[in-house]
């Protein structure tokens, strides 16, 4: 009877440890650009944010609500453009492409397998995906584009092990928000550095 006993607390153990709630990061190759690190403008620019999500070559939506939110939110935390409904000085295209367009699902799969302990992704495993993000400002009949700048967010299942230093996000749209916003920062940043904005 003991020996059963035990042989269950440790399976017990072992599937609570296997279970343990996937959570996300962001890599990225460039510098993360705090907004005080941007020059304020004295009067920034009334801009429409407008948002584009992409699957590969094929658009996915154009009102997705974590980029809308999360572009508005670091737009307006760089101090150099205002989102305005009414676009009075123009408008901003946010585009956001996933490069591989089943990155996504494969985390989804790899989780739900894991919740349910049918899947060896719960010894321990990531799944990444790859993002683009670019910029594209259209202010007094000019338009100022920014090259994609790319982020990966990765998807940390059971007990694969996340990079030293790196913050970490329970709910994976938390974590690409903050990617789409490092990518935003750092794409106005250097839009000022090359005196282009």
């Amino acid at each position: 009877m003991r020996t059963k006993l035990w042989m269950a607390v440790a399976l017990s153990a072992s599937l609570t440890a296997c279970m343990t709630p996937p959570t996300a990061y962001v890599t990225h190759q460039f510098q993360t650009i705090r907004p005080d690190q941007i020059a304020a403008a004295q009067q920034p620019l009334r801009l429409q944010v407008v948002t584009r999500r992409f699957r590969g070559d094929k658009l996915y939506d154009d009102v997705s609500p974590w980029v809308y939110s999360g572009a508005v939110q670091a737009l307006d935390s760089s101090r150099v453009i205002q989102p305005s409904p009414q676009g009075e000085d123009g408008k901003i295209l946010v585009v956001v492409k996933e490069l591989d367009a089943t990155a996504g699902d494969t985390a989804s799969g790899v989780g739900k397998g894991i919740l349910m302990g049918l899947t060896l992704g719960a010894i321990g495993s990531t799944a990444t995906g790859e993002f683009d993000i670019s910029l594209e400002i259209t202010t007094n009949g000019k338009t100022i584009a920014h090259a994609p700048v790319r982020v990966d967010v990765s998807i940390r299942m059971g007990s694969a092990s996340v990079p030293p230093g790196l913050q970490t996000y329970r709910d994976a749209n938390d974590a690409l928000k903050q990617a789409l916003s490092d990518a935003i920062l750092w794409a106005i940043w250097d839009m000022q550095q090359k005196g282009v904005l």
